[in-house]
This record gives C-alpha cells, sequence and structure tokens, in this order.
C-alpha cells in the first residue's frame, strides 16, 4: 500500500469519527437490535429446513439467535455504503486533481468500507454469542462477513445513483424484504421459496442458518453464490467509481 493511499484511508478514518450518528450506527445499533430481539423472543418450537435438505425442531428465540446478526449487520454496513460512497463523490474529486490517481482514491474507500464492516460484524457477532452459540462458528462468521460486503456494496450503489434519503429507504426496505422476510425461516415451512435464490441475501443467509444450526457444512452451492454475489457488487461500486473519478489510472 502506497503512502498516499495510507494518507486517504486515514483521511476517510477522520472524517467518520467526526460523524457520531456513524459511529452509533457502527457500534450500538447492531448490538441494541440483536441484543434485544434475542432476548424478548419466546422460545416457541418452529419446525425449519437447512440446506442439504434436514429438517430440525428449534425454537424461535434460537432463530432470532441464527437471523438477527445477519439483519443487523446488512441494514448497518448497507447504510455504510451510502455515506461513503457520498463522501468519496463529494471529496475524492478534489484528491484526483490535487494529483491522486483515481485507483488510489479508490482503494481507500473500498479498505475503510471493509473496515466498518468488519467492526459492525465483530459487534453484532459479540452481542449474538451472549445469547446463542452456533453449532459451528466458522460458516456462521464467514456468513455474516459476506452478508455485510454484499450490502455494503449495494449501499455504495444505491449512495451513486439516488440522494441518500432515498439510498436509506431503499436498504432498509431491501434488508427487511430480502432477509427479514424471503430468507427468514420463520415464515411459511421453514426454507426460503424458489424465487428467493434470486436475491442477493439467499446465498449468505443459507450458510449463516447452515452453520446455527449444523455442526457439518452443507452449504456449498449457497455459499459460491454468495461469493459470486460479493465479486460481482464489489466490481460495479469499482467501476462506478473509477468512473465517477474520472478513470482508472
Amino acid at each position: 500500500m502506497s503512502a498516499r493511499v495510507a494518507t486517504a484511508i486515514r483521511m476517510g478514518a477522520r472524517e467518520q469519527r467526526r460523524r457520531p450518528l456513524l459511529l452509533i450506527l457502527l457500534i450500538v445499533l447492531p448490538a441494541y437490535v440483536v441484543s434485544r430481539s434475542i432476548a424478548q423472543t419466546q422460545a416457541t418450537p418452529h419446525r425449519i429446513g437447512l440446506p442439504g435438505g434436514l429438517q430440525i425442531i428449534t425454537s424461535m428465540k434460537d432463530l432470532h439467535g441464527a437471523i438477527m446478526a445477519g439483519i443487523a449487520i446488512a441494514f448497518a454496513a448497507g447504510l455504510c455504503g451510502v455515506f461513503i460512497m457520498q463522501s468519496a463523490l463529494a471529496g475524492d474529486r478534489r484528491l484526483v486533481l490535487a494529483g491522486y490517481r483515481p485507483r488510489e482514491t479508490l482503494l481507500a474507500r473500498l479498505t475503510i468500507l471493509a473496515a466498518d464492516t468488519a467492526l459492525v460484524t465483530a459487534v453484532a457477532l459479540a452481542a449474538t454469542a451472549a445469547f446463542f452459540t452456533p453449532a459451528a462458528w466458522i460458516p456462521f462468521a464467514a456468513a455474516a462477513v459476506l452478508l455485510g460486503l454484499i450490502y455494503g456494496a449495494l449501499g455504495a450503489l444505491l449512495g451513486a445513483l439516488t440522494d441518500r434519503l432515498a439510498a436509506t429507504y431503499l436498504i432498509l426496505f431491501g434488508v427487511m424484504t430480502d432477509l427479514g422476510i424471503v430468507q427468514n425461516p420463520m415464515f411459511g415451512n421453514g426454507t426460503p421459496g424458489k424465487w428467493a435464490v434470486l436475491l442477493p441475501g439467499y446465498g449468505p443467509m443459507r450458510v449463516m442458518i447452515d452453520g446455527a444450526f449444523s455442526p457439518s457444512f452443507h452449504a456449498t452451492g449457497a455459499l459460491a453464490l454468495s461469493l459470486a454475489w460479493t465479486i460481482a457488487l464489489a466490481t460495479a461500486v469499482s467501476i462506478l467509481l473509477a468512473r465517477a473519478l474520472g478513470g482508472t489510472r
């Protein structure tokens, strides 16, 4: 990493520290949403389907433990993506005029987004661990990271295409529709419908459910789909931001 990229990262981090609302979004929101949701849910029995076709009986309380981290991470990371993209469009053009290469400012912004995603993921997983222990932590945590990266990138795209208010509402609507309803095993017969695979949350949520309730891994296809979404969206964000900054020199 060049000295100029490191400087741009420090500038971006300093800008974020001047926004208390963003720090609340990254730390307080996921901790509160996850802990409150799990603590307030009754342990009512519920049947769900795991990847691989296995059906199990769990409880609504454990289901909240399995999915609320992903929902909180996706929403917080999505809003961070909105803020970071709009800051980039407003400020990074000045860095380019001052002599930065567009790819240097691009790398700095993507690094900040990845760091924000890592922070909100760590907070949400720590809150989850206080109430719920997944059967396999590695796939569970990997799914949480993937949800953050996917929705962080979606937030960045929305931040580039719309204003902040519209992007915020679209992220909220997208997360609640995709993860809160369509992929949520609390509804229907405990498994997503056939068309749910078309939405970005399908792959990581199936990996998360598998990690939450199965000690062995059965979600290889869902993991591959998650990685494909992550790569495609990261590429789209990179191209869009590079063009907005005037190229990829």
